[in-house]
């Protein structure tokens, strides 16, 4: 299923393809439409298809982002591939800048977990510049185009680690900061087959977080009926690009007189800090913090500012309990038959 026309970047028409996962929207005001497609909505087989294809296919965000960098002020490349790498470039985050609570929001919203959900509601409303899945589907039309009519090069080797899968109730992993991996010598066309390569990963990864975020199924365990939307937050650091990956889920079993509890995963990894966790739980005006770091220099700093951070949320009036801890926080194994390493 397509939907089109949508205008691209120095592009007459880009066709969106519409696959099968449309998660909920979260937030909805009385001039954004409601659209709830539950998991029981989407055939089972074609949802599991899905999957299999994009976990083997799955990479990390950050090495592409890091090539789009160098890629963008290539002058060998078609001047729609370098516009349609800025829209991508464009959704990052710079870190100096620090991030507020409404950085998060647009995170959330343009991550493009609600892509397919956003289109089938406004279908008239192009996505682009809004959305990291658009902009990553459009930069994919691009290069593909340019390409079929490209001389064939030689394949430039991908020294980037490919990240674990996301899965649904799984835990949070950032991606580190990564650099510039193209060889400045490189043919045009190599570069743009590196990039291709990279960006079809970026998109298998972000049909993984689709289908970590969707509903779960009537029949499943108690605990795994809850709210939640797994995504990923692109920032620019000094050192390179880096991603950090969040979960926000909220239960709600505790019935109409009892407020709901919301939760807040997620993890990053910034030199000099290294990865840093996070688990917060919120219930009214409770909020229960957790953090870990696993460099001494991330736990020294923040021990240094955890009073500023109790002092914050007393701010906002909530009730704070904050614990620092070294390491990793405790992870749960994905159930057996769910994740399969078919390479090794």
């Amino acid at each position: 299923m397509t939907i089109t026309p949508i205008t691209g970047p120095m592009t007459p028409q880009v066709t969106i393809p519409v696959t099968p996962v449309r998660p909920v929207i979260p937030v909805v005001t009385a001039s954004t439409p409601s659209l709830e497609i539950g998991a029981g909505q989407i055939s089972a087989q074609v949802l599991a298809q899905t999957a299999q294809g994009a976990a083997v296919q799955q990479g990390g965000l950050a090495p592409l982002m890091a090539d789009l960098v160098q890629a963008a002020g290539n002058p060998g490349l078609p001047p729609n591939v370098r516009s349609a790498a800025a829209q991508v470039l464009a959704q990052a985050s710079p870190t100096s800048a620090g991030v507020t609570p409404g950085d998060l929001a647009r995170a959330l919203s343009s991550s493009g977990l609600f892509l397919e959900a956003n289109l089938a509601a406004s279908p008239q409303t192009s996505p682009i510049g809004q959305d990291m899945k658009a902009g990553l589907l459009v930069l994919n039309q691009a290069l593909a185009a340019w390409l079929a009519g490209a001389p064939k090069a030689r394949q430039i080797a991908n020294p980037a680690r490919t990240p674990p899968p996301p899965y649904r109730a799984g835990s949070t992993r950032a991606q580190p900061s990564a650099m510039p991996s193209l060889p400045t010598d490189a043919a045009p066309s190599a570069v743009g087959q590196r990039l291709m390569a990279e960006t079809k990963a970026a998109i298998a990864r972000q049909e993984l977080l689709q289908i970590a975020s969707l509903p779960a199924a009537p029949g499943e365990a108690l605990e795994a009926q809850v709210t939640r939307w797994m995504f990923e937050m692109p920032f620019t650091t000094p050192q390179g690009a880096s991603v950090a990956q969040f979960e926000i889920s909220r239960d709600g079993r505790g019935g109409a007189a009892a407020a709901p509890a919301w939760r807040v995963a997620f993890s990053l990894d910034i030199e000099p800090l290294g990865p840093i966790h996070a688990r917060v739980a919120l219930v009214g005006d409770q909020a229960v913090v957790s953090l870990w770091a696993e460099r001494d220099v991330g736990l020294t700093r923040l021990r240094d500012d955890q009073q500023q951070l109790s002092m914050a949320l007393a701010r906002a009036s909530f009730r704070a309990e904050i614990v620092v801890h070294s390491g990793s926080p405790p992870n749960a194994d994905p159930h057996a038959g769910q994740l399969v390493d078919q390479i090794s």
